[in-house]
């Protein structure tokens, strides 16, 4: 009974029409808080832990020219799914924001998660960057945490909220690491 309850609950409210401005505003606190907090949060505790331990990537320039592509990669993948979000799924990527319709095209077309990766491959050119071995393991751990929280939360919500279709795109779509390749019509 309790269930149905929570059920109707995350239904009722992922369906209800946001603003613009309340749309922008989630967008805006995700980059502040997921481009910038995080990012920062994970150097003021991987570089004076490289220290303690006597660890640091000792690889420059090389780190640079490692971290740069990452870093435009992994911009550039969660900017356009958050895009892709906004446009096609009118909503966002926050869940006190959700998207009203499920997203199965662009880069949601290869991998179930791609602002996850994106978020990944960003995380780990900053912490290649900064030149911190425990910068490189946050970001293992992040990603580990994150993709529980998905697993667990975020995937029971989508199928509440958008039942078969959702499962269907489940089952044909990875979880993370992209699919390029087109598989044959069965």
């Amino acid at each position: 009974m309790f269930c149905l309850r929570l059920d109707k609950l995350v239904a009722s409210y992922a369906s209800r029409r946001r603003s613009r401005r309340q749309k922008l505003i989630a967008i805006l606190f995700g980059l502040v808080v997921y481009g910038v907090l995080v990012p920062l949060a994970m150097l003021y505790v991987s570089l004076p832990l490289d220290r303690l331990l006597g660890v640091k990537l000792a690889v420059w320039p090389l780190n640079v020219v490692l971290a740069a592509p990452l870093l435009a990669i992994g911009a550039a993948l969660m900017s356009w799914a958050t895009w892709a979000q906004w446009t096609i799924g009118k909503g966002t990527p926050m869940p006190l924001v959700p998207t009203q319709k499920l997203v199965v095209t662009g880069p949601y077309k290869y991998c179930r998660n791609p602002i996850l990766l994106g978020a990944t491959f960003y995380y780990s050119g900053i912490a290649l960057l900064a030149g911190s071995l425990t910068g490189l393991a946050l970001t293992a751990l992040i990603a580990a945490l994150s993709a529980l929280y998905v697993k667990l939360v975020e995937e029971k919500e989508l199928e509440l909220r958008f039942g078969e279709e959702y499962l269907r795109y489940k089952e044909r779509t990875p979880f993370l690491i992209p699919r390029f390749r087109r598989r044959a019509a069965s």
